[in-house]
């Protein structure tokens, strides 16, 4: 009998994200434009680069995410790498269930128009290249078709077990 054989026990959804916490991750923020033309954004750890040719990157969106509602309107969005001094950047995009406040949020608009966020380490420009469901959400595909790096050594900023954290001085 092998592993896969044996009768296990449902592993509950406090289980797997105590698990799944111990799985640093980079934070970001990524952003679109709405319906009614203004920004929205939301603080993602569940995005990962996919392929090198052509350039694709994946995003987990919550199927309630009023970003994911804009991403699937406008067709495309940035991936904002955030940099460790940006807490209060994630902090405010992580709102659940509420709009982000963009007062303050200094933003350009990319080649396709979704918001760039001024300071972040690295920006992905992309258009939506496919969606699939994923539980409680949809994974979207990103093809990536503009890149600004910041140039700095800015540390990134980091998510483990619940808490922000970073690498120190890169």
């Amino acid at each position: 009998m092998t592993a896969l054989d044996e009768p296990t026990a449902e592993v509950t959804a406090a289980e797997f994200r105590d698990a799944i916490g111990h799985f640093a991750t980079g934070v970001t923020i990524v952003t679109s434009i709405g319906a009614d033309g203004e920004p929205v954004g939301t603080t993602a750890s569940a995005v990962t680069s996919l392929s090198l040719d052509p350039p694709l990157v994946l995003v987990c969106f919550d199927r309630a995410s009023l970003t994911l509602h804009a991403v699937r309107t406008h067709g495309a969005f940035v991936v904002n790498v955030l940099a460790a001094p940006q807490r209060h950047l994630s902090a405010n995009f992580a709102r659940r269930g509420l709009a982000a406040a963009w007062d303050g949020v200094r933003h350009r608009p990319g080649p396709t128009g979704s918001p760039r966020l001024d300071g972040v380490l690295a920006a992905l420009e992309c258009t939506v290249e496919d969606s699939i469901p994923g539980g409680d959400h949809e994974i979207v595909v990103g093809r990536v078709h503009a890149i600004e790096t910041d140039g700095k050594d800015a540390a990134p900023l980091l998510y483990w077990r619940g808490a922000y954290g970073s690498l120190g001085e890169a």
